[in-house]
């Protein structure tokens, strides 16, 4: 006999888009839970945010562990997990629950009323539940690499005890497409025609004989989703998944039903659920409506035949009475009938009013068990202080934005005085060399060259002893009696 369902669920496809709203709920219990605020302060942190927020946590882990990855929109970026059980597993571990006056509206516990755990202080949570939670842990680690997990939270103050954790799906090596090259290296384009007609350019897959695409191996660290679950078993990737776990969780010691052992069934997510259940009580309230549009309609139509028959049961009063005259006859038939329909009218009113009541104290009820209003309040406040936090974010990064713009133009100011300092510099030099080379030539009789490279050559042979003074000056010289003695011959 087992103490309790195994509950196993996950969810893959977490993009960027999705972390802000995982991570209020994870850090300020804001989302689609039942949340008991007084028991938010008993719930345990396994692995904790070290950044600001869960987007910046998976950047920066990203980042730090120089993981590759595709940095998309609708790149796979976290995978979530969560482990638990029905109250009965947790109440045969000790723990107390109580009802909350709310009812399943769905499931195979449809109608009965939810229980909650009963916690005051931590004494209230037995050490066989914390063991529980531990092994969790335990094989979480084991199954995704410890390093992994970004966040991991158990949550005593929702509806049922569970343990909450997300990770990056990492891989040790990827299949990458290949494409075909030219004798450069280079990659071949070609151009292809999308579903829409539009013509594009994208590189051309490399093919083997039998036209199909062919793919290398290539090791390190990547985040790859769709790598990371067909190396845990491809589509028998989440029965094998539920195998390993309640083989583990049963070694440890928790009798726990695995259900059909190999079934991939998906448990659903604590959003589906909640959808599911809003959704019956929505097709209640509509059938509630329909039985009082019907009770309305019967009302009218009565009305209508208690018209018809009176009209046919009323005396003529010229041949039926006599004492009166025929003007007081009609006005006493036409009273009679005003008292009729008065009378038809104020018991239509009553049995509406009567089903008015009756809705209303429903309605009451259901408002004394916290459902209905309560909850489109809580939904209310949920997204107006989702509001308020993400003006908060826009808020902080505003600032942050302004705070690197004057970085910037402090930074652009530095630099325009360094490049004015440099040119300054750069001329005040390039001044003392032509000073420099206009000294050489004076103390060498030799007139100004044109080049920089006569000066470095020059320069060179004076370093390295290979300027003769006598002999270059008597050329010098000699240089410019040929150019004198030309001139004169012109």
């Amino acid at each position: 006999m087992y103490d309790g369902k195994q509950v196993l669920r996950v969810e893959t496809k977490y993009k960027s888009k999705d972390l802000y709203n995982i991570g209020l709920e994870m850090n300020k219990r804001k989302g689609t839970g039942n949340y008991d605020k007084d028991r938010t302060k008993f719930n345990v942190e396994y692995v904790s945010l070290t950044e600001r927020n869960l987007y910046q946590q998976v950047k920066e882990t990203l980042k730090n562990r120089n993981i590759e990855y595709l940095n998309k929109p609708n790149t796979n970026l976290l995978n979530g997990i969560t482990f638990t059980s029905g109250a009965e597993f947790f109440e045969s571990l000790g723990m107390k629950f109580a009802p909350s006056g709310r009812t399943y509206k769905t499931g195979i516990k449809k109608g009965q009323n939810v229980k909650v755990p009963v916690i005051k202080s931590k004494e209230d949570i037995p050490l066989s539940v914390t063991n529980y939670f531990n092994s969790c842990m335990e094989f979480l680690k084991s199954y995704v690499g410890e390093e992994n997990i970004i966040l991991a939270q158990v949550h005593y103050d929702e509806d049922t005890p569970h343990l909450q954790a997300y990770f990056l799906p990492i891989v040790n090596q990827v299949d990458r497409k290949c494409f075909v090259k030219d004798k450069d290296g280079k990659v071949v384009k070609e151009e292809i025609i999308k579903k829409s007609g539009e013509v594009t350019i994208v590189p051309k897959l490399l093919r083997d004989s039998k036209g199909k695409i062919v793919y290398e191996t290539v090791k390190g660290k990547f985040l790859n989703n769709d790598q990371f679950w067909k190396d845990k078993g491809g589509k028998n990737s989440y029965a094998k998944l539920q195998d390993s776990f309640n083989k583990f969780i049963i070694e440890r010691g928790f009798n726990l039903d695995r259900g059909n052992i190999g079934a991939s069934v998906e448990h659903k997510t604590k959003l589906e659920f909640q959808i599911e259940e809003n959704k019956a009580e929505l097709e209640e309230l509509k059938q509630e409506k329909e039985n009082t549009l019907k009770i309305i309609k019967t009302s009218k139509n009565n009305l209508i035949k208690t018209q018809n028959e009176m009209n046919k049961t009323v005396l003529n009063p010229k041949k039926n009475i006599v004492g009166y005259n025929s003007n007081d006859v009609l006005k006493i038939i036409e009273y009679s009938r005003n008292l009729e329909q008065i009378n038809i009218y104020q018991k239509n009113e009553l049995e509406t009013k009567d089903n008015t009541i009756n809705k209303l104290s429903l309605e009451n009820e259901s408002l004394k068990n916290n459902e209905e209003l309560i909850k489109r309040n809580k939904v209310i406040k949920e997204q107006t202080n989702k509001i308020k936090a993400q003006n908060e974010e826009i808020k902080e990064q505003k600032e942050q934005i302004t705070t690197l713009d004057n970085s910037v133009n402090y930074l652009t100011r530095k630099v325009n005085k360094l490049k004015e300092k440099l040119e300054k510099e750069v001329n005040k030099w390039k001044n003392l060399l032509f000073k420099v080379c206009s000294a050489l030539d004076k103390i060498l009789f030799r007139k100004p060259k044109q080049e920089l490279e006569d000066y470095e050559s020059l320069a060179d042979d004076i370093i390295n002893d290979r300027y003769d003074f006598a002999i270059n000056v008597e050329q010098e010289e000699q240089e410019e009696n040929d150019k004198d003695d030309f001139d004169l011959s012109l």
